[in-house]
């Protein structure tokens, strides 16, 4: 049986442990971020730790743009005609959250349409980086492109993934707050919004509820174990922006609560980490492939 040289490509929404994208060789074009002017490409230019040390300082939220088709046709050019790949999966960030995003894997792919293939994840974070990870699973597998689109599609329609916001200082500086004395009331009062994500890829908020830092992961939690099945076995990503501890004990108390096949805990993609600030944790769960 002759197994076809598969490259997975994705975009710098999806979150995955480094480990795994090396081992795969799972290739993330990189969104670009400015600080003062000048633009930086994630995970190229500056490191995910550097951004948020960065983002700590800064008095403004800095502004970011999503990669270009040509970054994308660069990186499919190279794999088809130097690395000698038969195919290539893109795996984009829900078109919902950015058609700019999705348009420029359109335009990139319209050359090679016959060895390209786009997976709308109508998602973002661990499950955009879990569907890129499961692709290239199943390409080592042996499974034809029709076989890995009908399982990522199949599996795609039972995700789940909940955001919570841990302050609301960088929704302040991104202009969505105008009122500064709503934040500070909100920060004295103790308001998380938690926000889950539905399909095909809205992030649609909850009314802000009045809890300390230990009741939002409880939160997180809840609604996480609602949302999913106890009969489906499920890979866990949970993706935080310098809160470890709090992502460490919601996936402690979920795999006691669902069948966790897998579980990985990674930082969060600063392109949904600069909007939602420190703190912030994302639960993202899909069904396994075992």
């Amino acid at each position: 049986m002759n197994i076809l040289k598969i490259k997975v490509i994705t975009d710098s929404a999806a979150d995955l442990p480094n480990e795994l994208k090396e081992k795969y060789q799972i290739s993330s074009v990189p969104h670009v971020v400015f600080f003062e002017e000048k633009p930086w490409k994630l995970g190229v230019d500056i490191s995910i730790e550097d951004f948020y040390l960065r983002l700590k300082d800064s008095k403004f939220l800095p502004s970011s743009a999503n990669p270009e088709a040509a970054d994308f046709l660069k990186l499919i050019e190279e794999s088809l005609a130097k690395k000698n790949y038969d195919h290539v999966f893109c795996i984009s960030v829900a078109q919902e959250l950015s058609s700019s995003t999705f348009s420029a894997y359109r335009l990139a792919t319209k050359k090679f349409e016959d060895k390209t293939t786009i997976i709308n994840t109508e998602s973002a974070s661990g499950v955009q980086g879990l569907m890129a990870l499961y692709i290239s699973e199943l390409a080592q597998k042996g499974k034809n492109i029709e076989e890995i689109i009908e399982i990522i599609e199949n599996l795609k329609k039972k995700y789940y993934l909940n955001v919570g916001f841990h302050t609301l200082d960088n929704v302040y500086k991104s202009g969505r707050i105008k009122s500064k004395s709503i934040l500070y009331l909100t920060k004295m009062m103790g308001v998380k919004p938690i926000a889950q994500m539905e399909r095909p890829g809205k992030l649609v908020s909850s009314i802000p509820v009045f809890f300390s830092k230990k009741g939002m992961l409880r939160k997180l939690l809840k609604l996480a174990i609602k949302g999913t099945e106890e009969n489906i076995r499920y890979d866990l990503v949970i993706s935080h922006v310098e809160n470890f501890k709090g992502a460490q004990y919601i996936s402690e108390k979920l795999k006691k609560a669902r069948n966790i096949n897998r579980d990985f805990i990674t930082s969060a993609s600063p392109i949904i980490g600069s909007s939602t600030g420190m703190g912030t944790i994302i639960v993202s769960l899909l069904p396994s492939l075992e």
